[in-house]
């Protein structure tokens, strides 16, 4: 599988972190590893720390393409986590080759 993007985002109390990629069969395949978030030390109030716990569940979503492997993973943790997508940003992975 070849790495087209990668994305971030937050469901309730879980960080998503994970990537698109597309596949031998030319599918696209949405796959984010969760992390809850835990509150950080007091005099740090404004900051949150996201630690890997061992039952979060990873979430996998597949599509024609890379915007409905996106929209399906965002269905797929409301569904798994109990709590809508927040925020999501993904960002294209650029591969430069040299012509030979």
């Amino acid at each position: 599988m070849r790495v087209v993007e990668k994305i971030t985002g937050t469901a309730g109390g879980y960080v998503l972190t994970g990537t698109v990629s597309l596949d031998d069969r030319g599918r696209y395949v949405a796959h984010a590893n969760t992390y809850l978030l835990t509150v950080g030390p007091p005099g740090r109030a404004l900051r949150s720390v996201a630690t890997a716990q061992t039952g979060g569940p990873d979430i996998e979503a597949t599509g024609a393409t890379a915007p409905e492997a996106r929209t399906r993973l965002c269905v797929a943790a409301k569904e798994r986590l109990a709590a809508a997508v927040t925020s999501f940003v993904w960002r294209p992975v650029m591969v430069l080759v040299t012509a030979q």
